[in-house]
Formats: C-alpha cells, structure tokens, sequence
C-alpha cells in the first residue's frame, strides 16, 4: 500500500462525519481540513499518472492485459485532470501551512493559486470529501451569501465515466444542500467544470453571464 495511503487512512479515522448521502449508494461525507485533503490528492496524482498507461483489458490478449493510454476526449479531459490535481494539492498544502502561521487569515489571502477571478480565496475555503467508492474530493470557498466550488476531483483509478458522474453529482448536491442551510448559493469555477465527466445538463449546471458578453463564462450555477 502507498505510503501516502497509509498516512491517509490514519488520518481519516478521526474525521467528523456530516451525513450520508440518500440515494441508491450511501455515500459518507467529510469536512476535512487541508492537510487531508493534500495527502490525499498526492497519493491521487501518482494514481493517475499510473492509471493513465493502464485503460483496460484487451480480450485478444486476456484477462490480465491492458490497453494503450488514452486517447481522443478523454485524454484531453484527463490532461486538464492532471493539471486540476496540481491546483488542488498545491492549494491544500498551502493552506495547510497558512493554518499553522501566526495569522492564518492573512496567510490565507496569499496562496497564489487561490487568487481566482480576481478575488483571494483562501479565507473561506473548506475541503470536503466522499469516501465512497469512487471517493471525491471538493475544495469549497464559502461566503455569506454565495459557495464556490473551486475544484472537484475524483480517485482516478475510477474510469466507468457513469459512476464518475454520479460520484460528481452527488457532491455537489451535497454542498448544494449545505450552503442552503445559510440561504447561499452554489457555483463552480470553471477550471472545476471542465474536468468533470458529467454533462453540463446532466449535472444541473447553467453558466453565469459574464458582465462582458463576449468573454467565455467563468461560474456556473448548480441548481437540483
């Protein structure tokens, strides 16, 4: 087993479980703080690159082959995947560090990676995860009156594209119903929206215009 898994394991036996999820797989899901988050997301990166060379069983050649790495749409969305990886464990692992400063709220303000549409991030940001299989991960940026999901990501050994989906779907239906809770809203960034496996209808996801109309969205909304 990994290392990074071992580490991993022992952290989440003394996580806090907020609820399961109702539906047909009941789902368990964590608010954990970043230094979890970042294990996790470490050991999810050499995952992924491993996965990557190993997409399948090639009958010609039995039950123990593999195919070749991906290829076409999939590899395009797994490459934005890689790169959502990087995002999430380098925002994690810094505000993991922030956190242990003498002012963490202003250390908070600085982690480049959290400045995002010109705004820092880092001050409401919560991590939240499923440990149900395919376990996800979501870094959550939460205000008064509005919750941004800044990244989504899911274990990459994961790759049936339906059970992907639904494990997407269920989070954010989970922070959904979180952030209704304080009368907020949900978004998701777009650098997290590009990665996922669901459709945008398939999600409940609608883009918020832009002031500038002729600039690309950069939140959507999610809505049951």
């Amino acid at each position: 087993m990994p290392f990074y898994t071992n580490i991993l394991l022992l952290l989440f036996a003394t996580a806090t479980t907020i609820s399961s999820f109702s539906g047909p797989v009941d789902r368990k899901f964590l608010e954990i703080i970043p230094l979890k988050a970042s294990v996790l997301t470490k050991s999810w990166q050499g995952l992924l690159k491993d996965v990557d060379q190993k997409v399948g069983i090639v009958p010609e050649l039995g039950g123990t082959s593999v195919g070749v790495k991906r290829f076409g749409p999939e590899l395009e969305r797994r490459t934005l995947c890689a790169r959502q990886f990087e995002r999430c464990f380098e925002s994690t692992f810094a505000l993991a560090a922030a956190d242990k400063s003498d002012d963490a709220a202003a250390a908070r303000k600085t982690i480049p990676s959290l400045l995002i549409d010109g705004q820092a991030r880092g001050p409401g940001c919560t991590a939240y995860a499923c440990l149900t299989a395919p376990a996800t991960i979501a870094l959550t940026e939460q205000r008064e009156d509005e919750w941004s999901i800044l990244t989504l990501i899911v274990n990459p050994e994961e790759r049936d594209m339906a059970l992907i989906a639904a494990a997407e779907h269920a989070m954010l239906t989970k922070i959904h119903n979180l952030c209704q809770e304080s009368n907020s809203k949900l978004r998701v960034h777009v650098k997290a929206k590009e990665t996922l496996a669901g459709k945008c209808e398939q999600l409940g996801l609608t883009p918020i215009p832009n002031d500038d109309e002729d600039e690309e969205p950069v939140w959507f909304r999610f809505s049951l």
